[in-house]
């Protein structure tokens, strides 16, 4: 069991699980175990139901940055911390225990995958900071390296190019944290703003914090993937096609298909679609996260799954 820390960070709360949409439990040939391998505590297994340890977990939600079907994915909506970011000019996003020194917080900033930040970069404007300054010293600090590795990939590839900077920040007292202007009129907009904020964070946490059930045949598209497929409409369409060549996939059928509806059937994302049960399936790309389940589910071994820049 791990260190209790003298100072609040992230729990298994945090989390919402949703059994029906982990890969291993929708097929058990399924070889993912993507959560598994990304969690520094060893407190996620798949064996026979995807379970969370609560005494090991301490909310780094780094998992959530690399499932593919959504059945880990953050309790906190995104857009609320991206709509606080967006009324300051030179914002600061930190997380539950720089609280103080934020203008919008998550409970861990482990859980800003690939689409967090190119949402970030490409919604906002001016620089971002991100206050690490707690972090060497928090149960979660291994996911310094993910993110710092993340957004060195942003950069190598060019996606992270956007009309917003980010600007890691370790050290409090190079951390400049700028207020929200007021005027009478916006004083009230944002106090309203920020009770229904609040009531949200409330009903969420109330609503959400245990598992999550859904029906087997239920598809969704993962927050992830949903926030990515935003991003792109707001882009032009130079940006937002070079993108889509880094985080898309394509999928072809080989001659061997026999239109079983198989794939559809077993797809979590809706990606394959039934049209005509004679032919083979509808690919939807941009409903598509790459999770490969169709591939391994096939029979006819007639799928072929590939990033999009291949």
């Amino acid at each position: 069991m791990p260190d209790q820390p003298s100072q609040p960070c992230g729990s298994r709360d945090d989390l919402r699980i949703e059994q029906s949409r982990c890969l291993p439990n929708r097929y058990s040939e399924s070889s993912c175990r993507r959560c598994v391998a990304i969690c520094p505590r060893q407190a996620i297994s798949v064996d026979e139901h995807l379970r969370v340890d609560p005494n090991r977990c301490t909310g780094c939600l780094l998992c959530t940055t690399v499932c593919p079907s959504g059945a880990l994915e953050t309790n906190q909506p995104f857009d609320t911390c991206l709509a606080a970011l967006r009324k300051i000019e030179k914002p600061t996003l930190g997380c539950c225990r720089t609280n103080a020194s934020a203008n919008a917080t998550l409970a861990c900033l482990g859980g800003l995958s690939d689409e967090h930040l190119l949402s970030l970069v490409h919604s906002l404007t001016g620089t971002l900071q991100l206050n690490l300054s707690s972090c060497q010293e928090c149960p979660n600090s291994t996911m310094l390296d993910r993110l710092t590795e993340r957004l060195r990939r942003l950069a190598d590839q060019g996606t992270g190019q956007g009309k917003c900077r980010i600007s890691t920040v370790e050290d409090e007292v190079a951390l400049r944290v700028e207020q929200e202007q007021l005027n009478r009129r916006s004083f009230f907009s944002s106090f309203r703003s920020v009770l229904f904020q609040s009531a949200a964070v409330v009903v969420n946490a109330t609503q959400q914090s245990a598992d999550h059930r859904s029906e087997y045949a239920e598809k969704r598209v993962p927050e992830r993937r949903q926030l990515l497929n935003r991003t792109l409409r707001a882009l032009p369409t130079e940006p937002g096609q070079w993108i889509t060549t880094h985080y898309s996939h394509q999928l072809t059928f080989s001659k061997n298909c026999s239109a079983c509806q198989g794939c559809v059937a077993s797809c979590p994302t809706g990606a394959l679609r039934t049209k005509d049960r004679k032919q083979r399936p509808e690919f939807l790309q941009l409903n598509c996260t790459g999770c490969g389940l169709c591939v391994e589910f096939c029979l006819d071994q007639a799928i072929t799954l590939s990033p999009a820049r291949n």
